[in-house]
């Protein structure tokens, strides 16, 4: 198994249309990586229980506070790997997509294509981390130190 570039970029479009787009020009031979997907997160009595990843982005565009990551892989061997979404607690996304560690090349092109997809200005590559942010600020942090990791070593 492949070590994964992990590109993330945040958006404050936090919209169905936006996420289907996203999936559908990044990812568009995918499959979900959940079977359900519970109200809150990871919750031992959910207030609901969706079965389908659309209804999950349904939800949390309309509720902009809502907090939730969700992931699909792609099918027939595809590049990228991965894309997820992480809807944040102040109304922003994380936009996120995976692919082989050995092709940075490939990896700093699509951090490039996201940004311009998304009109977004602010993003990084990380490498097999999820983003440890909940807000716009945290995100900031957290693409700093990745620069600074870069730079550094």
């Amino acid at each position: 198994m492949p070590e994964y570039s992990d590109i993330y970029v945040i958006s404050d479009k936090r919209d169905e249309k936006t996420v289907e787009d996203f999936l559908n020009c990044f990812l568009p031979d995918r499959e979900e990586s959940a079977d359900e997907y519970e109200i809150p997160q990871f919750s031992e009595s959910p207030d609901v229980v969706y079965s389908k990843a659309l209804e999950l982005v349904k939800y949390c565009s309309a509720n902009q506070r809502a907090e939730y990551a969700a992931y699909w892989r792609a099918v027939n061997q595809g590049k990228p790997e991965h894309a997820m979404v992480f809807y944040l607690k102040d109304g922003h996304v994380i936009y996120g997509l995976s692919t082989d560690a050995g092709d940075e090349a490939f990896a700093n092109g699509l951090l490039a294509e996201l940004k311009a997809f998304l009109g977004a200005e602010f993003g990084y590559i990380g490498h097999e981390a999820s983003p440890d942010a909940a807000d716009l600020p945290e995100f900031m942090r957290e693409m700093e130190n990745h620069q600074r990791c870069n730079v550094g070593g």
